[in-house]
């Protein structure tokens, strides 16, 4: 996409932002409820591994039913252990004219993960496929988090295919997200060392603020000044890959506005879920975002009844008038990026001019020379 095109995106997605439509630009699709792994952190812990997932042909008629989708956000359960997951990609693309997926994965099935990415990957109008490896620590930390033995060193055998897949074709990018709590700080810097080594190919370590009504409820949320310490030392570890990366001058915007949300306990930046992007859940359910109630069923109403209801109108205008906050980034991105006034606050919260200062090797926490699962040796 030339700058040309970008700006005009911009502009069109910004006025969307204002008035908002019947088909919502940025789409979070809960493909499946299926999951093998029991995370600690989980907040979809209660919808996981149901028996009333949305069917095939249900799915392609709530893409016949909706308009342009510019990104589309594909979770689970475990999205890449549904079967038909290109070809839902693939209808999405061809119907609705999607142009970025996202797609967060626990990597564990090797084979899946790329037979489905390399499928999709054959529909040459996308412009960005994005997977994220979803990994909470190192090795042993991370497996007993996960409650899946050999899960970390099953998600580097990923990684190495994907990379080998990304040589042939460079829409493909690799990223990590880790959620940040109240155990896990320490484990998360080391891992982010550890990646930088191990994973050349990987650009991107997404930092994230534990949220929802998690499986293991004394999980708390992490120190907010230990969680700067940790993202600016992942800012400048790994500001060499950050360069030139889509999106990349959005993250410490993105940093700043989840961080001034959680110390303020309050909405900072004017939220446009409900406007900007929906959310449809593995059984149909319909929500303007993973905090908030479901407003209806697929399986009884169609999208834009739901979409359009006077629940919908009601819930749009709590969150208009700030009565609910959080830190999700998905539903904060939009909001700082097509928002002219926010965007700007954001770019002077976040100081985007800030080129940040090389890290020495030395202040680097390397374990490159220890004996680790999961270790290139």
């Amino acid at each position: 996409m030339n700058v040309v095109q970008r700006v005009s995106r911009h502009i069109r997605l910004s006025k969307l932002a204002h008035w908002g439509v019947e088909t919502p630009p940025f789409l979070v699709l809960f493909i499946n409820s299926i999951c093998n792994m029991k995370c600690e952190h989980c907040f979809y812990w209660t919808a996981l591994n149901k028996k009333d997932d949305l069917t095939q042909e249900e799915l392609f008629a709530l893409s016949r039913e909706l308009g342009p989708i510019e990104n589309l956000n594909l979770s689970g359960g475990e999205p890449f252990l549904r079967k038909d997951f290109a070809e839902i990609c693939a209808q999405f693309i061809s119907h609705n004219g999607v142009k970025q997926i996202y797609v967060p994965t626990n990597a564990y099935f090797t084979e899946k993960v790329v037979e489905q990415i390399s499928r999709t990957l054959e529909e040459k109008t996308r412009q960005l496929f994005v997977a994220g490896l979803s990994l909470d620590g190192m090795p042993e930390f991370h497996d007993n988090f996960r409650v899946a033995r050999h899960s970390f060193e099953k998600a580097m055998q990923t990684y190495d295919a994907l990379a080998e897949l990304q040589k042939s074709d460079p829409r493909l990018r690799i990223h990590c997200i880790s959620t940040a709590t109240d155990i896990n700080m320490d484990q998360i810097r080391e891992l982010t060392t550890f990646l930088y080594d191990r994973c050349p190919q990987m650009d991107h370590h997404n930092l994230a603020i534990i949220r929802g009504d998690r499986k293991n409820p004394s999980l708390k949320g992490p120190l907010l000044g230990q969680y700067e310490e940790l993202y600016e030392y992942i800012r400048r570890l790994w500001a060499p890959r950050e360069e030139g990366r889509y999106g990349s001058i959005v993250e410490p915007m993105l940093q700043w506005g989840k961080v001034k949300t959680a110390r303020e306990d309050r909405q900072v930046i004017p939220c446009t879920a409900g406007r900007m992007a929906a959310v449809i859940h593995a059984n149909g359910d319909v929500a303007v975002c993973e905090q908030h109630a479901p407003l209806g069923n697929l399986r009884r109403n169609t999208f834009r009844e739901i979409w359009t209801s006077e629940e919908a109108q009601r819930l749009r205008q709590s969150i208009a008038d700030r009565e609910c906050h959080c830190t999700t980034e998905v539903f904060m991105w939009p909001s700082i990026t097509y928002q002219p006034v926010q965007l700007a606050r954001a770019m002077v919260g976040g100081r985007v001019w800030r080129r940040p200062r090389e890290l020495p090797v030395l202040e680097r926490q390397s374990i490159t020379n220890r004996d680790r699962t999961g270790a290139r040796r």
